[in-house]
């Protein structure tokens, strides 16, 4: 045990003095995060969460360490400690001895050594790019206009890239046109091309099934099969992409995006550390205007997010495009940073969109900034265009890294076990999201100051759903489960955690059906009742808002205040709605079981996919 932190600060009358000038080059300092417990009246151990070192100290000792968690300078800690602890006798030069000497011991850690410790990682050799996967499903036309925009990419930069088209249309001729589409493209640009649809998924599962027997059962509703409760497909296909680059890196594309990418004029080179970082939301009058809202980039967009997935956050952050400023430590704590770590691996790099929202709500509109939230409700005529979210930018001025993905990523480093995700219903790639993370707890998504475009074959209406009780997905509830529920787990293998995932959902699926009713009446009232208190929150920060946005916060307020006392079956977003309460705890049984199955059969599926390479692509699909 390290020797005993015992400094005495003398307590007396207070004598104010005139405020110390600070120095704005002074080296900015933060205490680390740890625990406490008590030893005497008088005395405490503190011990590190980073590394484990423990310190035995005064408890006035620890009051001057709690009061120095954000990074400032020596002088600005020990103003704050004479300003917050009461009875100190101004003892300026007292306290920041007691400082110097915490330094001394690491319980304060600089920012020039906070720094190092970012930056510092042994560079790692990204894996190959296995192919450029574009997710379709019956919009030929959509295709048309993305395809459209990836020629003039490859005739501009060249790249040469292979693309691969997972069809997940319903109609035969929507199908024929994208296979038509794809030929055009082909003869274009003279890029290697891989079609697959519905043949080439029975191929890819019949392999599969022999290959992993075990998982046999689960192969097709992983990847093929559609439920016609859930006709939406987005996971089936992203499990596809999974399977098909496994041991490579992927980019994935939806047929609704477009090149180029942009980025807003104020974007700033740099990390900005700050994990509450806020978007920046533009809003347009138009389609056509979004689009051509701020700049295109000079440089390959590929290249832009292959030059960050697969490396480490030191790599990046010991660069000059993505370095990290001491300046922009100012005023963090540094127990919201423990995450910034230089052998953190960047499993996957996203941007913002410009055009149509990603979204199927629009309640986010309403928890907007100050400064956007001016431009959203700036007439009534506006906001009422505003509220459907057809025509904007949304993304960041300047790079930063998260936890977790929050929307689709767009490079993934997938020579990793990744998890599938569920192959039915919206909501897929956030559960990816959530699970990759439970996964490889160290991991971390980079965002990427850019956008590309969003364009929706029709304009949706959002607020309907905005204004309508919060009912989150299958999805959702799991995601939520995860983060609010989930024990922690401290297994090191992903295969391992995705077991320990699935045994909790079999622990849920196999509750009685009271049990499981109570579940969805609980999940449901959590997330309505937090709903309510972010939107109070909101109507009392704005109001000065204009009347018709504050009758729109009532309306979501009340809407969700009347279904957290309402008796009804407890059914969860897209469930039908003559569903009683036996036939939601059914429901909840079905989906959770067959979830953990696929969990169960997926790291034999993928390790065997890893093992196969790119011949597994080349053995199934059509050129």
């Amino acid at each position: 045990m390290n020797d005993t932190l015992n400094y005495k600060i003398d307590y007396g009358t207070l004598n104010v003095s005139a405020p110390r000038r600070v120095d704005p080059n002074a080296p900015l300092y933060a205490s680390e995060d740890g625990v406490v417990a008590s030893l005497s009246n008088n005395e405490c151990i503190f011990q590190v969460r980073r590394t484990g070192d423990t310190h035995v100290m005064t408890f006035q000792v620890l009051q001057a360490l709690d009061q120095s968690r954000e990074f400032r300078t020596l002088d600005e800690h020990a103003a704050r400690i004479l300003a917050t602890i009461p009875g100190l006798n101004a003892q300026h030069e007292g306290v920041r001895r007691v400082l110097e000497s915490l330094t001394t011991r690491g319980l304060l850690v600089s920012d020039s050594d906070f720094l190092r410790r970012v930056t510092t990682a042994t560079p790692r050799e990204p894996a190959p790019l296995r192919a450029v996967f574009i997710r379709a499903c019956d919009r030929p036309a959509q295709l048309e206009r993305l395809l459209g925009t990836l020629a003039d990419y490859e005739r501009r930069f060249r790249a040469n890239r292979h693309y691969a088209l997972l069809d997940d249309s319903s109609s035969r001729d929507a199908a024929n046109r994208h296979r038509d589409l794809l030929r055009e493209f082909a003869r274009s640009t003279g890029c290697k091309l891989s079609y697959i649809g519905v043949a080439e998924r029975e191929r890819l599962v019949e392999r599969l099934s022999r290959a992993v027997p075990a998982a046999a059962a689960s192969v097709s509703s992983l990847i093929h099969s559609a439920d016609p409760r859930n006709p939406f497909g987005g996971g089936r296909v992203w499990n596809l992409a999974l399977l098909l680059s496994a041991g490579a890196r992927l980019v994935v594309m939806d047929d609704d995006f477009r090149l180029p990418l942009r980025r807003l004029r104020d974007a700033r080179s740099g990390l900005d550390p700050n994990p509450s970082a806020a978007a920046v939301t533009h809003f347009y009058r138009n389609l056509e205007n979004a689009l051509g809202a701020g700049e295109e980039i000079d440089g390959d967009p590929f290249e832009l997010h292959l030059e960050v997935a697969g490396h480490t956050l030191g790599t990046l952050a010991s660069g000059s495009r993505y370095a990290l400023e001491r300046a922009s430590l100012r005023g963090v704590l540094v127990s919201r940073l423990d995450y910034l770590r230089g052998d953190a691996p960047i499993l996957a790099s996203q941007h913002g969109s410009y055009g149509s929202s990603r979204t199927e709500s629009g309640i986010w509109l309403y928890q907007l900034p100050a400064e956007d939230r001016v431009a959203f409700v700036s007439d009534r005529d506006n906001y009422l265009r505003n509220i459907e979210a057809g025509s904007l930018w949304y993304g960041y001025r300047q790079a930063r890294v998260t936890r977790s993905a929050t929307f689709t990523p767009f490079a993934i480093d997938n020579s990793v076990l990744l998890p599938c995700t569920n192959p039915h219903g919206r909501g897929e790639d956030a559960l990816f999201a959530r699970v990759a993370a439970l996964c490889h707890p160290l991991a971390l998504a980079l965002e990427l100051p850019v956008a590309i475009g969003h364009v929706q074959e029709t304009q949706r209406k959002r607020s309907p759903v905005t204004l309508a009780a919060n009912t989150p997905r299958f999805n959702y509830f799991v995601c939520d489960f995860i983060q609010r529920q989930l024990p922690d787990v401290y297994a090191e293998q992903p295969s391992q955690r995705l077991a320990l995932l699935a045994a909790h959902l079999h622990d849920i699926g196999s509750d009685s059906v009271a049990g499981r009713v109570h579940q969805l009446r609980e999940y449901l009232a959590y997330t309505r009742a937090d709903l309510i208190e972010r939107m109070q929150h909101q109507a009392e920060a704005a109001q000065d808002a204009p009347v018709y946005w504050q009758a729109d916060v009532r309306s979501i307020i009340e809407a969700n205040g009347r279904a957290l006392v309402d008796r009804g079956a407890p059914r969860l977003g897209g469930w039908p709605d003559d569903l009683d309460e036996a036939g939601c705890a059914q429901r909840l049984r079905e989906e959770t079981l067959r979830l953990a199955a696929m969990y169960e059969a997926w790291p034999a599926v993928w390790a065997y996919a890893r093992e196969q390479g790119e011949r597994l692509l080349g053995a199934i699909a059509s050129g």
